[in-house]
């Protein structure tokens, strides 16, 4: 099964690339819901994006949510697209005591070499611009 979160909710996500024939599965957090008190025009567009790209739209408590979608399609694994959001890296943490986690890197926009310094953002278009339009 693939979990798909708000930074990485597109049927082109890395991970649900990488298992096509997987189901995908999408849980509004109701702890981040009720920190951030996001607009309903925000929400809205939450929605109809996991709309478009999952089979399944949860609401609840992110592991508890992913554990049962598991349990309920006899599921061995989940994989997901890595994020840098600390609350990412927190359900990832006690997903991985629970059941089998596979994390997917995220795709990059550019390759940027080791050691480049983006300081202003001309310069870096200059570089990179190309390669990302084409």
């Amino acid at each position: 099964m693939v979990w798909l979160h708000g930074d990485s909710l597109s049927d082109q996500d890395p991970a649900a690339l990488r298992y096509p024939g997987a189901d995908r599965v999408f849980v509004f957090d109701r702890l981040f819901l009720k920190q951030a008190q996001l607009s309903f025009k925000r929400l809205f567009f939450l929605y109809e994006c996991a709309a478009e790209a999952v089979q399944e739209i949860r609401l609840g408590e992110i592991v508890e949510e992913l554990q049962e979608a598991i349990r309920q399609r006899g599921a061995e694994r989940l994989a997901v697209t890595e994020s840098v959001s600390p609350r990412w890296k927190e359900v990832v943490a006690e997903l991985k005591k629970k059941i089998e986690v596979e994390v997917v890197p995220a795709a990059g926009m550019v390759d940027v070499p080791d050691g480049f310094e983006a300081k202003r953002f001309t310069p870096f278009w200059k570089k990179f611009g190309r390669e990302w339009e084409g």
